[in-house]
């Protein structure tokens, strides 16, 4: 991002030295702007949330992203609603704030299309692993998630108590978790992939 930005009268550097800044605040649109050089070495999510219910700004900016960058991690930060690559000028960031104001999100095509990438691998990946799973262990696995315990679980489908650890432990292995927990935090996000 370049200096003369600060000439912006929208946007005030929020560090007082006399070095180049790190946060700004988009005045007019109630947005916090970090720079990428900054996350996770000075910033984390916890401060940037603090900082931004503290100030009242709406949502996140981060600018001076380099076009190289790993974008995979960026979607994480918390009320995050635009990403602006290195050197963007005044004009495009108006744009883009003015677009955030009117309820968009103002991503590069690069970065949506990392997300959307990554989105689609694990969805894909979660697929193979339900779709592995036998009819007696969906059942297993649904009743696991209505919260029953083992000796429910068994009266219910009316086994014993020991196939049910065995359909479990078959089924942790399948989903991939090592506990019940785990098991039950799974299906909270992929129980609608699961076909009886």
């Amino acid at each position: 991002m370049d200096v003369g930005i600060k000439k912006n009268n929208s946007i005030n550097n929020l560090n007082n030295k006399n070095q180049s800044p790190l946060l700004y605040e988009a005045v007019d649109y109630n947005l916090l702007l970090v720079n990428y050089k900054t996350l996770n070495v000075i910033t984390n999510y916890e401060l940037v949330n603090q900082f931004m219910q503290k100030n009242g700004q709406k949502g996140l900016v981060i600018f001076d992203v380099p076009k190289n960058a790993d974008f995979s991690d960026l979607k994480s930060w918390p009320n995050l609603k635009g990403i602006f690559f290195e050197y963007a000028d005044e004009n495009l960031l108006a744009q883009g704030f003015k677009a955030i104001e009117q309820g968009e999100l103002w991503f590069p095509r690069p970065v949506t299309d990392c997300w959307t990438r990554k989105m689609l691998e694990e969805e894909q990946h979660t697929t193979l692993r339900t779709n592995n799973l036998t009819r007696k262990e969906i059942k297993v696995l649904k009743l696991l998630y209505s919260g029953l315990e083992y000796t429910a679980i068994a009266d219910s489908l009316f086994i014993s108590e020991a196939t049910v650890r065995v359909h479990l432990h078959k089924i942790y292995q399948k989903i991939e978790v090592k506990n019940k927990q785990q098991a039950r935090i799974w299906c909270k996000t992929n129980f609608n992939k699961i076909s009886s």
